[in-house]
């Protein structure tokens, strides 16, 4: 009797947790489901911005398109773009307006590879239009459109859904020895039940499946949330970073301009890059007003990617061409391999188009479990009210 109790409070702790986030969580799957494919959805959005209508042969380097760009629009701070872009689309920049200019309203400029004439521009905050999207997306399936508090919401949701999991696999034991041979039919799921027991067979044995990686999301998912306020401090303070920068006051809080050029930017890190031996190609182009860095990405073929843990980064005084910084995962500490381990897998970045299509899954997976989890816990509200009435009486 006592460890059918305990058993039943277990159950009642599991349905309450599922009840309180399955809402929330849905949101979550179905947004993220639609992350995975963002760059194409908003291609397909936007094709008047991405789309390069030109001559392949007449484009010109990013790094000088910029410049061009740059020089017709003096109060423009271009703060990145792509170094390599297909030969069909346009560069897009992301910008902000330089010390004392007038505010931008569009952070992100489309420019003509062939010329540096602007394309188009558009906001990258969360909006309703088709524009703006993919950010409205990622923005719901992060904060609920709700900012910093929203976050820490949906870092408690992912911590209730962690705990959930862990509840429903071990509610998933069999009462009875053999334990493998009654445990098996937990994992099991035949068309040729009833309707309602599809149901709970499909909530079940798909959470039992899938469950590692079901964990493995959750886990990511209140990391990622939580992330200035534990994860990063807890990773950093167990294995200290090697080299630390941004952690410190920035220097130019409100900003300030360049007075090298991005070209001289970036051949001062592709000249680092041959000094350390980097064989990764540079990405993308980064100016950081705050601190006057210029900044360049490498990746394994030139295109910014998170593929294991993710791209090189130099950093470069933009008055000096010093060398200040660099962020390497892969020759300094465990704390910033942990760091950097987080997004890749999370969105299944860390190996390529397989391991995202696999998170897409996963998405589809936890909305199921949301929406069997409901439906079951709905079907079974009456008897047992039923049978709560019953028992007083």
């Amino acid at each position: 009797m006592t460890g059918i109790a305990t058993k039943n409070t277990w159950l009642v702790l599991h349905r309450w947790f599922g009840i309180v986030t399955a809402a929330f969580l849905l949101v979550a799957a179905v947004t993220g489901c639609i992350l995975t494919a963002r760059v194409t959805i908003d291609k397909a959005l936007n094709a008047d911005l991405f789309e390069y209508v030109g001559a392949a042969g007449d484009r010109l380097s990013a790094v000088d398109a910029v410049a061009i760009f740059e020089a017709a629009h003096p109060g423009i701070q271009v703060t990145g773009f792509p170094l390599n872009t297909p030969p069909d689309e346009n560069i897009p920049l992301s910008v902000t307006s330089r010390p004392g200019g007038a505010a931008v309203h569009a952070d992100q400029v489309f420019i003509d590879p062939a010329s540096g004439a602007e394309i188009g521009a558009r906001s990258t905050e969360a909006g309703v239009s088709r524009r703006q999207f993919i950010p409205l997306m990622a923005e719901l399936h992060f904060n609920l459109l709700a900012g910093d508090a929203g976050r820490i919401f949906m870092g408690f949701m992912a911590l209730g859904w962690l705990i959930s999991a862990a509840i429903g696999l071990y509610l998933t034991f069999p009462r009875k020895r053999p334990f493998l041979r009654n445990w098996w039919p937990q994992w099991t799921y035949s068309p040729k039940r009833s309707f309602a027991r599809q149901m709970l067979d499909m909530h079940r044995a798909s959470g039992l499946w899938l469950l590692p990686f079901l964990i493995v999301l959750a886990f990511t998912s209140v990391s990622l949330n939580f992330f200035g306020e534990v994860y990063s401090p807890a990773v950093t303070t167990i294995s200290p970073l090697k080299k630390s920068l941004f952690d410190q006051d920035m220097p130019f809080p409100d900003g300030t301009t360049p007075d090298l050029s991005y070209a001289d930017g970036y051949e001062l890190a592709r000249e680092q890059a041959e000094v350390n031996g980097i064989s990764w190609q540079p990405a993308t182009m980064l100016y950081y007003p705050n601190w006057n860095l210029y900044g360049t990405t490498f990746s394994d073929n030139g295109v910014l990617n998170y593929k294991h843990l993710g791209p090189i980064y130099y950093y470069f005084d933009a008055s000096t061409g010093e060398f200040v910084h660099e962020v390497n995962p892969y020759t300094d500490s465990a704390g910033l391999v942990m760091i950097r381990i987080l997004y890749p897998t999370h969105s299944g970045e860390f190996a390529g188009g397989l391991s995202v299509f696999f998170i897409f899954i996963l998405g589809l997976a936890t909305a199921e479990q949301c929406i069997t989890g409901i439906w079951v816990w709905w079907k079974k509200r009456k008897p047992r009210i039923a049978q709560k009435k019953l028992s007083k009486a």
